[in-house]
């Protein structure tokens, strides 16, 4: 299973600093780069079609938008 840590530093290497970036473009960089297991894929709760992964992320990009490393626009938009 993929962990914050190894979402976090794709995410450095392959977002442009200073360029938006949509969830969706990020969600396909991770899911380009990283190496996802079957775990990964498991739905994020009993009722939710949506993996684990993608929470993953989005809870990496809550953390870094707390300490500064990230900066969101109000429209599901990142940027380093």
């Amino acid at each position: 299973m993929i962990h914050s840590k190894e979402i976090w530093e794709i995410m450095k290497s392959n977002m442009t600093p200073g360029k938006w970036y949509e969830l969706s473009e990020i969600y396909r960089m991770i899911e380009r780069k990283a190496k996802l297991d079957d775990e990964d894929y498991e739905p994020q709760a009993p009722s939710s079609d949506i993996p684990k992964w993608k929470r993953n992320v989005r809870n990496v990009l809550q953390t870094r938008k707390k300490t500064g490393d990230i900066e969101w626009d109000g429209q599901a938009k990142y940027r380093l």
